[in-house]
């Protein structure tokens, strides 16, 4: 297999390619039977990376890193290695789960609240019926709830993770967990559990072309507002660090 290009962004490395030849990227090394950990990284999960050199250590280390969010996309035509387009977590996990469909494949869910995960699930095998659900857990777990969540993956041998913890922690849940568990894709999957469920709206179409999702988001939760403090910082962070610097 071909070296894929990697552009870095604050010493994040993302796959330069577009949503479906990830999937399609990805679908083939599940054929193989590869095992991996796909991240899909925002601004947000960049910059929480700065922070903490332990979760920057992780994310150099995930398999695939895609650019979920259009500050990511914009950042890397700044720096003159422009990505060819935002793969978002959630239309990146229903691309998988096309070829899941297409292939028998089976998957599991971890995380959200009950209500959510059992939504999702049941929304999953509704829009996919070749491929196989082999179990939906909730992500409000205790630590021996935990231990049969991972006895019950390692018997489902699930080609297809998908973990919507939020972020840091989902990521951090994967790569402790990943090297026992006979999985060939696992991804964080944010708040796609609950979308899916219809627990939570996602933006309207228009909203996504515009590529307003993030405003759609704040202004439908408020609470968001100090995580989208992150946008400015990492805007920042960029310019001076990967324009600014290497002009000078």
């Amino acid at each position: 297999m071909t070296i894929q290009k990697r552009v870095r962004i604050l010493q994040v490395p993302f796959l330069s390619m577009t949503r479906q030849e990830t999937a399609d990227y990805l679908a083939q090394r599940i054929q193989q039977e590869d095992r991996m950990q796909v991240v899909t990284a925002n601004p947000e999960i960049v910059m929480l990376g700065r922070e903490n050199p332990s979760y920057m250590n992780l994310l150099q280390q995930a398999d695939v890193i895609t650019p979920d969010g259009i500050g990511v996309v914009l950042a890397s035509r700044w720096i003159g290695e422009p990505l060819p387009e935002r793969v978002a977590g959630y239309e990146l996990l229903h691309t998988l789960m096309e070829h899941a469909n297409e292939h028998g494949w089976r998957y599991v869910l971890v995380g959200a609240s009950p209500a959510s995960c059992t939504g999702a699930a049941e929304t999953l095998q509704r829009m996919y019926p070749q491929a196989h659900c082999a179990g939906h857990f909730d992500g409000y777990f205790t630590p021996e709830q935990e231990a049969d969540i991972l006895a019950s993956i390692r018997e489902a041998r699930p080609e297809l993770l998908f973990v919507g913890l939020g972020a840091p922690r989902q990521e951090e849940w994967i790569a402790r967990h990943l090297a026992t568990l006979p999985v060939n894709l696992a991804m964080g999957v944010g708040g796609s559990l609950d979308v899916l469920s219809g627990t939570v709206a996602r933006a309207p179409e228009i909203w996504q072309k515009l590529n307003l999702e993030w405003l759609y988001r704040l202004l439908s939760q408020p609470k968001r507002w100090r995580r989208q403090l992150l946008l400015p910082k990492f805007a920042l962070s960029v310019l001076w660090n990967q324009v600014i610097l290497r002009k000078k």
